[in-house]
């Protein structure tokens, strides 16, 4: 009985490696921002980036800055974002509003299906602003290591488009958009993950038998 109890706590760790290296997390963040604003123009407003490595992507976010009177983060349209790649195809979008998940500054709205970013190729993210206000200047600004960030883009536009012109100002770029990123797991933690899930499916057999 101890033998099956230490072999189903194998089995579980190898589990919860899996699924705790599945874990989405942002492509970019920051702690704080010095600048919330919107000059009346219709922007769609990204940043280019390159994956190290083989990515899915779950979600896209928009950057929700806070209501001039409640404080609260919260748009006044719902907003499109999307993923182009480097010959400007739109390779995925959604859209996001309200009812979207807060994490940070963003909401997030998952897309239907997970899309695959293939390491060493250029991607580039933009969300249509509208009227809703924008930031750049932000503190304590990092990247995920599964991403180099290459810098802000935009393009003006009436909806959602590709941003063409890079802009070299601002060393964050505005936000904007973001993503989260989850690499694609190794050959050998794949493996890992089934061999797991057998050992825990025998032992749970031979209790059964018992």
């Amino acid at each position: 009985m101890k033998s099956a109890l230490r072999t189903l706590a194998t089995a579980l760790l190898g589990v919860v490696c899996f699924v705790s290296v599945s874990q989405a997390t942002p492509a970019v963040n920051f702690t704080g921002t010095t600048v919330d604003w919107n000059d009346g123009t219709n922007y769609s407003l990204g940043w280019s980036f390159t994956a190290n490595q083989n990515l899915y992507v779950n979600s896209l976010g928009v950057y929700a800055a806070p209501d001039f009177n409640t404080g609260l983060r919260t748009f006044s349209q719902d907003h499109a974002v999307g993923i182009f790649d480097a010959t400007n195809a739109l390779i995925a979008s959604t859209t996001v509003n309200n009812s979207d998940v807060l994490d940070g500054f963003f909401r997030y709205h998952d897309l239907l299906a997970p899309v695959l970013l293939t390491s060493g190729s250029t991607y580039y993210i933009a969300a249509f602003m509208g009227a809703d206000q924008y930031t750049w200047d932000t503190t304590g600004f990092t990247t995920n290591s599964a991403i180099t960030y290459n810098g802000g883009y935009y393009t003006t536009s009436n909806n959602l488009a590709f941003p063409a012109t890079a802009d070299a100002t601002v060393a964050n770029g505005y936000f904007g958009a973001n993503l989260d990123v989850t690499p694609v797991p190794e050959p050998g933690t794949i493996a890992l993950f089934g061999i797991g899930l057998s050992m825990v499916a025998v032992v749970m057999r031979r209790k059964q038998s018992n």
